[in-house]
């Protein structure tokens, strides 16, 4: 398969099945077996940009449709954007953009299907511009929306919380790629092979266990490090961790870690906590619970215990007021993490938040009851909205109230009362909230 046949399924599979792309692109490369680096690279670039321009690409085709793009069969809906993309953010030759995405939905369908995808990619590369936005200064929501292909909610709700500057900067940045990021309890180690394994390599600015990649894959890490553990992880989701236990002191401590998959956090617990400590990770779903153990076992964290459960009740087996920390990483809407998984802007809306909003407050007012009295509980969420991140935190006033952030903590993550923010265009991971609280 070439670049643009990998990217044609792996955008169906997402648009018709609901996958990630991150997984579904990933699969299908290792699928494809041994290509050109070059078409790999093309692949990754026609799944993602064509992700995160989607809502553009749709009003540029829109003009030259006689159907509704939202009535189109998806597979045919798909090759249009892919052409789409490469007409107006490529710049490919319309030969070769508008020939191929009919050959791909040829393929998956009968000859009127593409037609119609011929026709219109035609019409459009006769005047291939995308669309061009209101005035900023008459409509800056339509215009923000527009320009950086966002939803219009998500453009209103992150001017009105961060200002017009702010979010600008903000959304510009997640359109851009999302750099690899490692986590590794033998950084310095991890650092030195890399290097001279001409791997580009630097250590994270704000988090002291993380490895930034420069243009490598996990393959060539593990190529250049071998016998050296890390695991993939962006470094605003490790300094959620060493925001939750940062300043404990160095006795033994028992964590609770609420919504445990894929790991990540909790095993960076079991890391750096001290000797003899204990962290108890509870997942709803069984078969992520399973994964979860199994990992633990195959990384030799036995500090690690695994329970199944729902988060947002009574934990059978665990006792009230048992725990010295207690981190809540909850479900999200996932709206910091576009640059990852740009599908979530076709996937979201407005509506979804405060459902999100609703169970990370019911997990919350759970979780405080295992925390030992002036123990942190430590509330995450990979977003940056304000129904899912200071709104949460604002339904429990009167029952909880802010603790002091670590000691040491970098400032430049901490917003004016205390909580991590992280937006990516300033701290160059991805966006994630968190409140560290005690009852």
């Amino acid at each position: 398969m070439n670049a643009r046949e990998i990217a044609f399924e792996v955008l169906r599979r997402v648009e018709e099945g609901g996958a990630y792309a991150s997984r579904a692109l990933d699969a299908a490369l290792d699928q494809a077996g041994v290509i050109d680096p070059r078409e790999s690279a093309l692949a990754t670039e026609l799944v993602y940009g064509t992700l995160r321009r989607a809502l553009q690409l749709d009003a540029a085709l829109a003009p030259h449709s006689k159907r509704a793009l939202d009535r189109v069969d998806p597979a045919a809906r798909v090759a249009l954007r892919l052409g789409a993309y490469q007409l107006l953010f490529l710049r490919t030759p319309a030969h070769a953009a508008v020939g191929e995405a009919v050959a791909l939905a040829k393929g998956v369908d009968h000859g009127r299907a593409a037609g119609y995808v011929n026709a219109v990619l035609r019409s459009l590369s006769r005047a291939p511009s995308p669309p061009s936005p209101p005035p900023a200064d008459l409509d800056p929501v339509a215009n923000l929306a527009v320009s950086e292909s966002l939803p219009g909610w998500l453009a209103a709700e992150w001017i009105a919380w961060l200002g017009e500057a702010r979010a600008r900067s903000l959304a510009a940045a997640m359109n851009r790629p999302a750099p690899l990021v490692l986590r590794s309890p033998r950084r310095d180690e991890l650092l030195a092979a890399l290097r001279a394994g001409g791997v580009e390599a630097r250590a994270t600015q704000r988090s002291p266990h993380g490895v930034e990649v420069g243009g490598g894959s996990v393959e060539q890490v593990t190529r250049a490090a071998p016998g050296i553990v890390f695991q993939v992880q962006d470094e605003s989701a490790q300094l959620v961790t060493l925001f939750a236990v940062g300043g404990l002191g160095d006795r033994p401590l028992r964590v609770l870690d609420l919504c445990a998959a894929p790991g990540g956090k909790a095993f960076h617990l079991a890391e750096i906590l001290p000797a003899g400590s204990e962290v108890v990770a509870v997942e709803i779903h069984p078969r992520k619970a399973d994964a979860l153990r199994r990992e633990a076992e195959r990384r030799g964290l036995p500090a690690v215990r695994v329970i199944c459960a729902d988060g947002s009740k009574p934990i059978p087996g665990l006792e009230a007021a048992t725990f010295d920390a207690v981190l809540v990483d909850a479900p999200c809407s996932g709206l910091g993490t576009l640059r990852r998984h740009p599908e979530l802007k076709l996937r979201r809306t407005a509506a979804d938040l405060p459902r999100f909003a609703d169970l990370q407050e019911a997990i919350l007012r759970n979780a405080l009851a295992y925390a030992r009295d002036g123990a942190p509980v430590t509330y995450s969420v990979c977003s940056l909205s304000r129904a899912e991140g200071p709104g949460v935190v604002a339904r429990l006033a009167g029952s909880v109230r802010r603790a002091p952030a670590p000691p040491g903590f970098p400032e430049d993550a901490l917003t004016a009362e205390g909580d991590l923010l992280t937006l990516p265009d300033l701290h160059g991971g991805d966006g994630f909230y968190a409140a560290r609280l005690v009852k």
